[in-house]
């Protein structure tokens, strides 16, 4: 599947290989990273490989203010022969501490493969290489997985190498994420040849034991007639790692009776603030991570006096003087509510600023979730029931097929419900408003 060639279908969600492992660093007087995936291509048991590169700029002579350099990368067969070549200039700003990302894609034949990639400093001639194996993919409807840390909309004549259907997915090519500011990781993958059918699909994060640190509820994937190939996007959180080190990302989809799993290893690095150091005290930084939705659970006169402080510092301080009167154990919950509330994450939007993910910090976790996926006169919806201190309802939908479940309906008294929720939940009404309750 290729850019605006795409005959498949990308959905976007709130997405059995064993995945191309992890990035691979270069050698020599230039330092990079690349890292592969492969796919197939549609209508077809042909592979192609992506392969991605990330570049730090500032490593390279500056002239006039840019930096000049070349990529070559060689794909060979295993008897040697040499399978593909490809070959590019890239001249950027030289700007201290950026990285760049290219991508470029071979076909692959069948059986195992080398790939070199070098990158020559077109200004001194100051070189890097890093060697690669890639492996065959297995037969089956699951390719492996792509990692990304940034996703945005593609414009329609775009022939971004980037570019998976209506999106630009910018690869971790490095395959490393520093906490807690890249804390959210994008992974694509492709569902090939179960055009009519129905899947189940799953994103999972764990650590390099396997124990499992953060998934997504299990979501139903019904994949439209006559579509070979199905791209797949989902979201994950990363901020339940709480070592550095290696960690995994798993993609499972249940289709034909089979269980299929796509797994690729990332490393995480978790930063730790040095006491006197700008940002030092550890109470601080770690209250950070939570002040944006602290606010869904402050009175507003709480929430006055709250927005009113001048900065972060300020606010952190305060969260912490809020909990310091209460027992440890709520205080532990509402974070623990913050971090599960991302599993309700979109590619467009954070988990806690979705109405699934606000209801969840705000009122907890739900004693009965009813899901319903789509039907042929039903959009998908879930009905959450919450029974402590007295029945409470709340009523989702995804009118738009993008898996950011709205709020329609509520029991509780000021929040959103429409008199008409009933009907907005089937594809005729889903775009009527009607008056809130």
């Amino acid at each position: 599947m290729r850019g605006s060639d795409l005959s498949a279908v990308l959905l976007v969600s709130a997405v059995c290989s064993a995945g191309s492992g992890l990035a691979t660093t270069s050698e020599g007087d230039l330092g990079f990273s690349i890292d592969t995936a492969l796919f197939r291509l549609v209508d077809s048991d042909s592979l192609f490989l992506e392969v991605y590169e990330s570049v730090p700029v500032d490593q390279f002579a500056r002239t006039g203010g840019l930096a000049s350099f070349q990529t070559d990368v060689v794909l060979m067969s295993a008897d040697g022969d040499t399978a593909a070549v490809r070959q590019w200039i890239s001249e950027t700003e030289w700007i201290e501490g950026r990285e760049i990302v290219n991508a470029t894609i071979m076909a692959v034949g069948p059986g195992d493969h080398s790939l070199l990639v070098t990158i020559t400093d077109l200004d001194n001639g100051r070189r890097g290489t890093a060697a690669r194996s890639v492996g065959g993919l297995d037969a089956g409807v699951l390719s492996e997985m792509e990692v990304a840390n940034t996703v945005m909309p593609a414009s329609e004549e775009s022939q971004n190498p980037l570019r998976k259907g209506g999106m630009l997915v910018f690869p971790a090519a490095d395959g490393r994420f520093d906490l807690p500011g890249e804390h959210r990781a994008f992974i694509y993958s492709e569902i090939y040849g179960m055009g009519g059918e129905s899947v189940l699909r799953q994103s999972r994060f764990t650590d390099a034991s396997g124990a499992l640190l953060f998934a997504r509820p299990w979501d139903l994937v019904a994949i439209p007639e006559g579509v070979e190939a199905v791209g797949l996007i989902d979201s994950l959180d990363l901020s339940g790692a709480r070592v550095s080190g290696l960690h995994y990302i798993e993609t499972a989809v249940i289709a034909g009776g089979d269980t299929l799993l796509s797994r690729k290893p990332v490393m995480v690095l978790r930063q730790t603030a040095v006491a006197g150091a700008g940002t030092a005290q550890t109470g601080s930084v770690d209250a950070g991570s939570f002040l944006r939705q602290f606010t869904l659970i402050l009175s507003s006169g709480e929430k006055a006096v709250f927005d009113g402080l001048d900065g972060d510092e300020a606010r952190a301080a305060y969260y912490g003087q809020y909990w310091a009167s209460r027992p440890s154990a709520e205080r532990s919950d509402f974070e623990a509510r913050c971090r599960e509330a991302e599993s309700f994450a979109s590619v467009f939007r954070e988990g806690w600023r979705t109405d699934r993910g606000r209801v969840y910090i705000k009122f907890g976790r739900p004693d009965e979730i009813e899901r319903m996926p789509i039907q042929v006169d039903m959009l998908p919806y879930e009905i959450w029931t919450f029974t402590a201190g007295g029945t409470e309802t709340f009523v989702f939908v995804d009118s738009d097929g993008t898996g950011n479940f709205t709020q329609v309906y509520s029991t509780v008294p000021g929040e959103v419900s429409y008199s008409n929720w009933e009907n907005m939940l089937s594809p005729v009404g889903a775009g009527t408003t009607g008056d809130t309750e």
